[in-house]
């Protein structure tokens, strides 16, 4: 009977199952800013030891856990960044995400521990009061995911033609880090972020760091009650459909289109689901990210946002990925 056994190597499943493990290299990779202590110089394992006060052979073995999950390149023992953590991880640069990988490991990372609790509890269209708004979309949330939103914006620079418009609305524009890197790209254009009076604070911070302050200007207030600011060409929504429910988008997606002026444009931009909604990834785990964060609805794909527009009344719909994994949709008026 033995003879006829078939064995099979559980090793996919055990590395399914360390993904966690994985996330906890990248957290402590960031957390001792060593791709920064890198950039400055290539170091051995024994070198870095000393600078970050670790134990040799626990310094050595983690940083060959940095070499396999891709953030470290290592030639005759000397460790150096992988292009990945130059340009993203090394405090200081333009687009250092250290921010936004603090947040998954403050924010995100506990929610997970108990999914199966939360798949359980969790109903459509309701939104459970106890938990904050602020822990997800606050100030400080936004801040931390400024660079992204930033990069996000210089891309979205690049995959659409503004030049024939004058102003864009960022609706729930956090930092303004979207309008700011659109405004930089296009000199001509400028931009109004409306968000909740907490968010618009912290936008004015970056907007002015910027220099962008005759351009950008703020309003606080809640895009779900108040009425959206005049002389706009351009709505923005990034990152924004899945923090409400469908009913609250669709009044929202009406009240854009009655203020555009013919030929104007909305835009929506996030983890938008492909049709078959198992891909990108990342977009079809940040389903679960909004269940854990009890949020009313999840990640939608293209078909749903497209006749939510078709409702509101826009009739021109193009769908495109600018920034893997990010997809855009824009409808024309």
């Amino acid at each position: 009977m033995l003879e006829n056994l078939k064995i099979e190597s559980p090793n996919e499943l055990l590395e399914l199952a360390i993904g966690y493990q994985k996330s906890q290299v990248l957290f402590s990779f960031v957390e001792l800013e060593i791709p920064k202590t890198l950039h400055a110089k290539n170091q051995t394992a024994k070198q870095l030891a000393q600078t970050l006060s670790i134990d040799a052979l626990a310094m050595e073995r983690f940083l060959n856990a940095c070499v396999i999950v891709g953030l470290l390149e290592r030639e005759n023992a000397i460790y150096k960044n992988t292009a990945l953590a130059e340009y993203f991880l090394v405090k200081g640069n333009e687009f250092y995400l250290g921010g936004q990988i603090e947040r998954y490991k403050n924010r995100s990372y506990p929610l997970w521990e108990n999914l199966t609790e939360k798949l359980k509890s969790w109903k459509y269209g309701e939104s459970n009061s106890e938990t904050p708004e602020d822990e997800d979309q606050g100030a400080d949330s936004m801040a931390e995911q400024h660079n992204l939103a930033l990069l996000h914006g210089y891309a979205l620079a690049k995959a659409l033609d503004f030049s024939t418009y004058k102003r864009v609305l960022d609706l729930g524009g956090g930092t303004g880090a979207m309008s700011i890197g659109l405004s930089e790209s296009n000199k001509n254009l400028k931009a109004t972020v409306f968000d909740l009076p907490e968010n618009v604070e912290k936008a004015s911070e970056f907007i002015t760091k910027s220099e962008l302050q005759n351009r950008i200007e703020t309003v606080g207030g809640d895009l779900t009650k108040d009425d959206l600011p005049d002389d706009f060409d351009v709505a923005l929504m990034a990152n924004l459909v899945s923090v409400f429910d469908e009913e609250t988008n669709k009044n929202l997606l009406a009240k854009i289109y009655k203020k555009l002026p013919e030929n104007g444009a909305c835009i929506i931009s996030g983890w938008i689901l492909d049709e078959d909604r198992l891909s990108p990834e990342v977009s079809v785990l940040f389903c679960l990210e909004d269940i854990s964060w009890n949020s009313p609805d999840v990640e939608k794909d293209f078909s749903v946002y497209k006749s939510w527009l078709e409702d509101a009344g826009f009739k021109r719909i193009e769908y495109k990925t600018y920034l893997e994994p990010t997809r855009l949709i824009c409808a024309f008026k």
